[in-house]
Protein backbone atom coordinates (compact mmCIF):
# COMPACT_ATOMS: atom_id res chain seq x y z
CA UNK A 1 0.00 0.00 0.00
CA UNK A 2 1.36 3.52 -0.78
CA UNK A 3 1.71 5.92 1.84
CA UNK A 4 2.24 9.60 2.39
CA UNK A 5 4.24 11.16 4.57
CA UNK A 6 3.17 13.68 7.04
CA UNK A 7 5.59 16.46 8.75
CA UNK A 8 4.32 17.12 11.89
CA UNK A 9 5.26 18.78 15.68
CA UNK A 10 2.92 15.43 16.93
CA UNK A 11 0.42 17.64 18.68
CA UNK A 12 -2.96 16.98 20.47
CA UNK A 13 -5.48 15.15 18.11
CA UNK A 14 -7.41 18.35 18.84
CA UNK A 15 -4.70 20.50 17.44
CA UNK A 16 -3.65 22.93 20.51
CA UNK A 17 -1.39 22.36 23.14
CA UNK A 18 1.12 19.47 23.32
CA UNK A 19 0.15 16.98 25.64
CA UNK A 20 2.34 14.46 28.13
CA UNK A 21 2.87 11.16 27.05
CA UNK A 22 1.08 8.39 29.36
CA UNK A 23 2.36 5.81 30.88
CA UNK A 24 1.48 3.23 28.90
CA UNK A 25 3.09 5.26 25.81
CA UNK A 26 6.58 5.48 27.65
CA UNK A 27 6.58 2.05 28.46
CA UNK A 28 5.76 1.34 24.94
CA UNK A 29 8.96 3.60 23.78
CA UNK A 30 11.41 2.26 26.23
CA UNK A 31 10.22 -1.04 25.01
CA UNK A 32 10.56 -0.81 21.47
CA UNK A 33 14.50 -0.61 21.60
CA UNK A 34 15.42 -0.97 25.31
CA UNK A 35 19.28 0.20 24.10
CA UNK A 36 18.35 3.32 23.41
CA UNK A 37 18.98 6.09 26.60
CA UNK A 38 15.37 7.62 27.21
CA UNK A 39 16.41 9.64 30.58
CA UNK A 40 16.68 12.63 28.54
CA UNK A 41 13.21 12.76 26.66
CA UNK A 42 11.25 15.22 27.59
CA UNK A 43 7.51 14.71 27.23
CA UNK A 44 7.40 16.25 23.66
CA UNK A 45 10.63 13.93 22.98
CA UNK A 46 8.31 11.08 24.17
CA UNK A 47 5.40 12.23 21.88
CA UNK A 48 7.45 12.13 18.73
CA UNK A 49 9.39 9.10 19.79
CA UNK A 50 5.54 7.14 20.34
CA UNK A 51 4.68 8.58 16.48
CA UNK A 52 7.71 6.82 15.42
CA UNK A 53 7.48 3.60 17.13
CA UNK A 54 3.57 3.35 15.55
CA UNK A 55 4.32 5.14 12.34
CA UNK A 56 4.76 2.08 8.93
CA UNK A 57 8.68 2.41 9.11
CA UNK A 58 10.64 -0.37 9.21
CA UNK A 59 12.11 -1.17 12.70
CA UNK A 60 16.17 -0.03 11.22
CA UNK A 61 14.18 3.24 10.61
CA UNK A 62 12.67 3.80 13.80
CA UNK A 63 15.86 2.75 15.62
CA UNK A 64 17.46 5.34 13.27
CA UNK A 65 15.14 8.19 14.14
CA UNK A 66 14.92 6.95 18.24
CA UNK A 67 18.85 7.11 18.19
CA UNK A 68 18.63 10.82 16.33
CA UNK A 69 16.41 12.11 18.98
CA UNK A 70 18.39 10.60 21.89
CA UNK A 71 21.34 12.59 20.75
CA UNK A 72 19.35 15.40 19.49
CA UNK A 73 20.06 14.86 15.51
CA UNK A 74 17.54 16.86 13.54
CA UNK A 75 17.34 14.19 11.26
CA UNK A 76 13.40 14.22 10.27
CA UNK A 77 12.14 12.97 13.03
CA UNK A 78 8.37 14.55 12.62
CA UNK A 79 7.21 11.97 9.71
CA UNK A 80 4.07 10.10 10.43
CA UNK A 81 2.43 7.95 7.65
CA UNK A 82 -0.93 7.89 6.89
CA UNK A 83 -2.43 5.23 4.20
CA UNK A 84 -3.66 5.70 1.10
CA UNK A 85 -7.33 4.96 2.33
CA UNK A 86 -6.69 7.80 5.12
CA UNK A 87 -5.63 10.05 2.48
CA UNK A 88 -8.43 9.12 0.01
CA UNK A 89 -11.04 9.63 2.44
CA UNK A 90 -9.41 13.25 3.09
CA UNK A 91 -9.41 14.31 -0.20
CA UNK A 92 -13.15 13.31 -0.84
CA UNK A 93 -13.97 16.42 1.53
CA UNK A 94 -10.59 18.49 0.63
CA UNK A 95 -10.02 17.67 -2.90
CA UNK A 96 -5.82 18.90 -3.79
CA UNK A 97 -4.76 19.16 -0.32
CA UNK A 98 -0.99 19.35 0.14
CA UNK A 99 -0.47 16.47 2.51
CA UNK A 100 3.31 17.90 2.72
CA UNK A 101 1.84 21.30 4.19
CA UNK A 102 -0.46 19.73 7.31
CA UNK A 103 0.36 18.78 10.45
CA UNK A 104 -0.68 15.12 11.87
CA UNK A 105 -3.02 16.53 14.31
CA UNK A 106 -4.48 18.50 11.40
CA UNK A 107 -4.70 14.98 9.62
CA UNK A 108 -6.30 13.29 12.75
CA UNK A 109 -8.89 16.07 13.61
CA UNK A 110 -9.78 16.08 9.94
CA UNK A 111 -10.23 12.60 9.49
CA UNK A 112 -12.62 12.06 12.81
CA UNK A 113 -14.65 14.61 11.36
CA UNK A 114 -15.19 12.37 8.33
CA UNK A 115 -16.68 9.96 10.57
CA UNK A 116 -18.87 12.38 12.74
CA UNK A 117 -21.88 11.35 11.37
CA UNK A 118 -22.87 14.89 9.54
CA UNK A 119 -24.05 16.05 5.98
CA UNK A 120 -21.05 15.53 3.32
CA UNK A 121 -21.59 19.89 3.06
CA UNK A 122 -21.10 20.33 6.43
CA UNK A 123 -18.15 17.34 6.97
CA UNK A 124 -16.84 19.19 3.71
CA UNK A 125 -16.78 22.70 4.97
CA UNK A 126 -14.92 20.98 8.73
CA UNK A 127 -12.52 19.11 6.74
CA UNK A 128 -11.29 22.07 5.08
CA UNK A 129 -11.21 24.78 7.90
CA UNK A 130 -9.26 22.19 10.32
CA UNK A 131 -6.53 21.48 6.41
CA UNK A 132 -6.28 25.05 6.46
CA UNK A 133 -4.93 25.40 10.10
CA UNK A 134 -8.51 27.58 10.97
CA UNK A 135 -9.22 27.48 14.87
CA UNK A 136 -11.96 25.20 16.05
CA UNK A 137 -15.12 26.34 17.02
CA UNK A 138 -17.24 23.97 19.34
CA UNK A 139 -19.09 22.69 17.11
CA UNK A 140 -16.67 20.90 15.23
CA UNK A 141 -14.61 19.95 18.78
CA UNK A 142 -17.59 17.98 18.93
CA UNK A 143 -17.59 16.59 15.87
CA UNK A 144 -13.94 15.80 16.61
CA UNK A 145 -15.19 14.02 19.69
CA UNK A 146 -18.28 11.78 17.85
CA UNK A 147 -15.78 11.00 14.89
CA UNK A 148 -12.95 9.61 17.06
CA UNK A 149 -15.67 7.57 19.09
CA UNK A 150 -17.32 6.23 15.71
CA UNK A 151 -14.07 5.77 13.76
CA UNK A 152 -13.33 3.68 17.21
CA UNK A 153 -16.25 1.64 16.68
CA UNK A 154 -15.15 0.27 13.56
CA UNK A 155 -12.01 -1.25 15.32
CA UNK A 156 -14.23 -2.42 18.47
CA UNK A 157 -17.58 -2.98 20.05
CA UNK A 158 -19.37 0.63 21.47
CA UNK A 159 -19.43 -1.45 25.18
CA UNK A 160 -15.36 -2.45 24.52
CA UNK A 161 -14.87 1.33 24.07
CA UNK A 162 -16.32 1.86 27.21
CA UNK A 163 -14.48 -0.39 29.19
CA UNK A 164 -10.98 2.08 28.19
CA UNK A 165 -9.90 3.90 30.39
CA UNK A 166 -9.20 7.43 29.55
CA UNK A 167 -5.39 6.53 28.69
CA UNK A 168 -5.99 3.87 27.10
CA UNK A 169 -8.50 5.58 25.22
CA UNK A 170 -5.98 8.38 24.40
CA UNK A 171 -3.63 5.30 23.12
CA UNK A 172 -6.30 3.49 20.88
CA UNK A 173 -7.22 6.89 19.39
CA UNK A 174 -3.32 6.64 18.42
CA UNK A 175 -3.22 3.15 17.07
CA UNK A 176 -6.20 3.94 15.19
CA UNK A 177 -4.79 7.52 13.54
CA UNK A 178 -0.92 5.52 13.11
CA UNK A 179 0.10 4.08 9.96
CA UNK A 180 -0.24 0.58 10.85
CA UNK A 181 -2.25 -2.05 8.88
CA UNK A 182 -5.88 -2.55 9.73
CA UNK A 183 -5.68 -5.80 11.57
CA UNK A 184 -2.82 -4.69 13.55
CA UNK A 185 -4.50 -1.33 14.77
CA UNK A 186 -7.28 -4.39 15.82
CA UNK A 187 -4.96 -6.35 17.12
CA UNK A 188 -3.60 -3.50 19.13
CA UNK A 189 -6.69 -2.27 20.74
CA UNK A 190 -7.88 -5.07 21.37
CA UNK A 191 -4.57 -5.68 23.46
CA UNK A 192 -5.53 -2.70 25.59
CA UNK A 193 -9.12 -4.56 26.10
CA UNK A 194 -7.54 -7.50 27.37
CA UNK A 195 -4.98 -6.09 29.99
Amino acid sequence: MKRMMIATALATTLGTAGFAATEAQIEQVESFASGIDTSSYTDSDFDIAYGIVNSGMSRGEKVAKLRALETEDNVDLGVVMISEAEMERLEQYAPGVDFGTITQAQAESALAVTYGGESPSIVTQRVQNILSGNEMDEETLAMVSQGEMNMLSTYISEDDIALLTEDELELALSYAYSGMSRSQKVQQIEALINS
